[in-house]
């Protein structure tokens, strides 16, 4: 599998549509769907996603309203949406332009169109620079920065070395798995001398007092390493 496809949601509760988007795609991204837009909310706030296909016709929300409130935050300003539909109106195109979508494809679909228009989304990503968001931080590769969302909704750079962001980054884009010191010396120390385990851990360290009250997220694993580790649903803070 190719380790530099972008990840994809699909929000569908359809099982036999979520079937025609994996035949359609999965060749060309790494596709993860839910079927109601609470699990889609969850996913895209702890994951990490390049594009978003939603079904218009959710069992718990209006795709349309969905989109508009993900529109709403900063993090997602950036995320581009195909609306998945049966309705074939232009009444209903236009409201779904006007909450936000990038694209809108009717139901039903020849899988070559999808393909086609997903790898347009994603190949423009590409050429653009990407950036991607996760528990509260907003990674801008383009930039060279990480940005911590308050409460208030308001995204303020914490102030990293380049080295910093490089690992930091890294943490965040692979949450929940454990690098051991051996694992981050290799990625970003390869090529210098004198370095020992204890580089590792004063980097972290000064990470995590930039962090602030958020430093505990990179968590030390016993006699393992290092690893990020968003807050779960109960302690996560909505407004985040």
């Amino acid at each position: 599998m190719d380790k530099n496809l972008k990840n994809v949601l699909l929000i569908e509760d359809s099982r036999e549509m979520q079937a025609i988007v994996r035949h359609s795609i999965s060749d060309v991204c790494l596709l993860k769907h839910v079927g109601t837009a609470a699990e889609g909310r969850n996913e895209l706030d702890l994951g990490i996603y390049s594009l978003l296909l939603l079904d218009v016709s959710l069992p718990d929300a209006d795709g349309f309203e969905f989109c508009a409130s993900l529109r709403k935050e900063k993090r997602y300003l950036d995320l581009p949406v195909i609306f998945l539909t049966g309705k074939t109106d232009l009444a209903q195109k236009v409201q779904g332009f006007e909450a936000g979508g990038d694209d809108y494809i009717t139901k039903p679909f020849e899988p070559e169109e999808l393909r086609a228009r997903v790898k347009g989304k994603l190949s423009r990503i590409k050429e653009f620079g990407s950036s991607f968001s996760l528990a509260g931080y907003r990674v801008d590769f383009s930039m060279q920065k990480i940005f911590e969302m308050n409460e208030e909704g308001v995204e303020q750079a914490l102030p990293l070395t380049p080295l910093e962001f490089k690992i930091f980054s890294h943490l965040l884009k692979n949450s929940g798995k454990v690098f051991s010191r051996k694992n981050l010396l290799e990625l970003f120390w390869a090529d210098s001398l004198h370095i020992s385990n204890h580089t590792v851990d004063t980097h972290i360290s000064s990470l995590r007092k930039k962090m602030g009250e958020r430093g505990g997220l990179i968590r030390s694993v016993f006699k393992q390493g290092y690893t990020f580790e968003p807050l779960n649903e109960s302690q996560r803070d909505v407004s985040v």
